[in-house]
């Protein structure tokens, strides 16, 4: 089965969505509250989360579409962030690194 993450604000998240990504809040420069990823969410959770004031949360959901569609909105993509680095120098360590990680990004 396959999956995308989204980010959602709190008030869009719902019980028995999964977490994408661990989720940490801290107060203070201190963790007060966190989450493993794979976690599912609980009411008990998200209010723990509105008490904190999380706002957003990284969430894994099933990604329905075909093989097909998935190559496509890559292929989209790709072309997209190359039109956006094109005056970029890939050469230079800093902005080949830059281009791989919103790549990594894109690409979840």
């Amino acid at each position: 089965m396959n999956y995308h993450l989204r980010y959602l604000p709190l008030p869009d998240v719902t019980e028995g969505m999964v977490l994408g990504a661990p989720l940490s809040i801290a107060e203070k420069g201190v963790i007060s509250f966190s989450l493993p990823e794979g976690h599912s969410l609980t009411e008990t959770n998200l209010q723990q989360m509105k008490i904190r004031h999380a706002e957003f949360v990284c969430v894994r959901e099933e990604d329905t579409r075909s093989d097909d569609e998935r190559a496509n909105a890559w292929a989209q993509t790709e072309a997209r962030l190359q039109r956006i680095f094109r005056a970029a120098d890939l050469r230079q360590p800093v902005m080949a690194n830059l281009y791989e990680a919103v790549r990594a990004y894109r690409r979840t």
